[in-house]
């Protein structure tokens, strides 16, 4: 018998709840700053610079004729700039770059009345990108793709306030692949699916915060099947069902560490 278990491969799932989506909060202060700026403004139609009694620096800031205010740099006392920003009557925000003192950039800002934050492109010093980023009023973050310096990518994440992560499909630099992945906040991960390189499948699997691991379904590509797959902590297996490609099938197969297999052929 061929045990092939590789549940929940030990890949190096990034956590945005650990990185606390690496702080992706738009910078309200750029917004606020430029808003204190505007407060004080005449309707000017050549970009005039100034500071701010905070420090931060305007450059290039003008309002069209249809009262969008606009500033072609910002400077922040913290080292943080923006560049093409624009605040439009309708109470809107955007920025066309945002850059931070610890390398972080963000391209293509908004910011709409309602509170929803988007990002097109967000770049981390360590390679990170993440693209397609949003972030609800009510705190859920969302991400069409967010690609790792490992070759990992990631595709439809979402974090809801509570802080639970999903993903609709996670790939991996070997070819492996999960799909319906969730990540609780106990450290519980669900997968609706697993493809690993090998060509095996791998159902409804669970891996729990003490390292054991559970499939509901393991095919193989010899045409084996297990069924209610466990494999614990120790490195003791077990298999409520084994059905063979011949017919032959076992039950209440136990693989232990040690290597004596114990299984009822029916």
């Amino acid at each position: 018998m061929t045990f092939v278990i590789r549940l929940l491969p030990c890949y190096m799932l990034e956590s945005k709840v650990e990185k606390v989506m690496k702080q992706m909060i738009i910078a309200v202060s750029l917004l606020l700053a430029f808003g204190v700026g505007c407060d004080e403004g005449q309707d000017r139609q050549l970009p005039q610079d100034r500071q701010l009694p905070n420090g931060t620096k305007l450059f290039g800031e003008h309002t069209l004729k249809d009262g969008t205010k606009k500033v072609e740099r910002i400077e922040f006392p913290n080292g943080e700039k923006a560049f093409d920003v624009a605040k439009f009557p309708d109470g809107s925000d955007k920025a066309g770059r945002s850059e931070f003192p610890d390398g972080k950039k963000w391209f293509d800002l908004t910011r709409l009345p309602d509170g929803t934050e988007k990002v097109v492109r967000v770049e981390y010093p360590d390679g990170e990108k993440a693209f397609d980023w949003t972030r609800l009023p009510d705190g859920t973050e969302k991400a069409g793709r967010d690609e790792f310096p490992n070759g990992q990518k990631k595709f439809d994440a979402t974090t809801p306030p509570d802080g639970t992560q999903k993903a609709a499909r996670v790939e991996f630099p070997d070819g492996g692949k999960y799909f319906d992945m969730t990540v609780l906040l106990d450290g519980t991960t669900k997968v609706g699916r697993v493809e690993l390189p090998n060509g095996e499948k791998e159902f409804d699997v669970t891996r729990l915060p003490d390292g054991t691991q559970k499939a509901e379904r393991s095919e193989l590509p010899s045409g084996e099947k297990y069924f209610d797959m466990t494999l614990l902590p120790d490195g003791t297996i077990k298999i409520r069902r084994d059905e063979l490609p011949n017919g032959q099938k076992k039950f209440d197969v136990t693989l232990l560490p040690n290597g004596t297999v114990k299984s009822r052929v029916r």
